[in-house]
């Protein structure tokens, strides 16, 4: 249209000159965590109903998160997660979620595939807080949701390929202990010796679910109600990509993989290939930062059930 008429330059102009700073508006408008929170995300631990109330304002503020709940806790924690992505990609998602589905069917050819490869978006499985006494890791999610929604520099561009979705405390049950207890026996400021009070968390901790059960040991095996309602999503989802983000110990680095031995031969030697290549990938980011880290000491892949 532009090459058969000038008179309608003007006007095509208008809506393209328009759109970025409607999508800048809406960035803008999207609430921080402190906003939200009244605390900036490090100074306390966000209890449960913290956490939901941020993903709820979020997605009501942001056209690029959507809020969905997935479950119910033994103790009535509503489970859910924030799928984030372009506009245009959450209004098609059933059809994207269709061709994802089309590479786990053997009839799919190889042409297909490389097909769908090239066009259709990723999907990245973001699981935070799986023991609910690694506190932080929520913390990160809501950093990370954050980011996303409001197109931080850090992952700009990060959407144009994947449908992101977070699962910001996979455990509710135990986070919500552990966080009441640990604001029940801090000071006004944070100790940092190991043999503080607040470092000193009593029987039976927030690790575990209402049931006292690891859900780290449950994917195989789906005793416990939070994987169960976690697993049905899964299988709608299928993503590319899973991470499942832990704290570490205050005397350790950070671990990533690969993995030490042994190793299960029931993983397929291709994700045991990209485990080695995310590994390499991060080793990458952490030495251009300084960061410490190891892989290979420890977490081996054994057993099967972790998740």
């Amino acid at each position: 249209m532009l090459q058969r008429t000038s008179r309608l330059r003007p006007l095509l102009a208008l809506p393209l000159l328009l759109l970025p700073l409607g999508a800048l508006a809406a960035q803008t408008a999207v609430p921080s965590p402190a906003e939200v929170l009244g605390y900036q995300l490090g100074e306390h631990f966000t209890p449960y109903s913290g956490v939901r109330e941020y993903g709820r304002r979020l997605a009501d503020a942001s056209p690029m998160v959507d809020y969905r709940p997935y479950g119910m806790t033994a103790e009535r924690r509503e489970l859910f997660q924030l799928v984030i992505a372009r506009p245009e990609n959450l209004q098609r998602l059933d059809a994207i979620l269709a061709a994802n589905a089309e590479l786990t069917r053997p009839e799919t050819t190889p042409e297909r595939a490389r097909q769908i490869a090239a066009s259709n978006p990723a999907i990245v499985y973001l699981s935070y807080g799986v023991h609910g006494n690694e506190s932080s890791s929520s913390e990160a999610a809501l950093w990370t949701a954050w980011d996303l929604a409001r197109g931080a520099p850090e992952v700009a561009g990060a959407l144009d390929s994947l449908v992101v979705i977070i699962d910001p405390v996979v455990n509710p049950d135990g986070r919500d202990r552990y966080v009441q207890w640990f604001n029940s026996v801090v000071g006004d400021r944070p100790n940092p010796s190991p043999q503080a009070r607040e470092h000193r968390e009593p029987w039976p901790g927030g690790r575990y679910n209402h049931y006292l059960f690891d859900l780290n040991r449950d994917w195989s095996w789906a005793t416990q109600p939070e994987t169960r309602a976690r697993l049905a999503t899964w299988d709608r989802w299928n993503p590319q990509v899973h991470v499942d983000f832990h704290e570490m110990g205050y005397n350790s680095s950070y671990f990533f993989f690969p993995a030490t031995e042994p190793i299960n031969p029931i993983y397929p030697r291709y994700v045991l290939d990209w485990a080695r290549r995310f590994g390499q990938s991060n080793a990458r980011a952490f030495d251009a930062r300084g960061w410490d880290y190891y892989t290979r000491e420890a977490f081996d892949l054994f057993y099967p059930g972790y998740g």
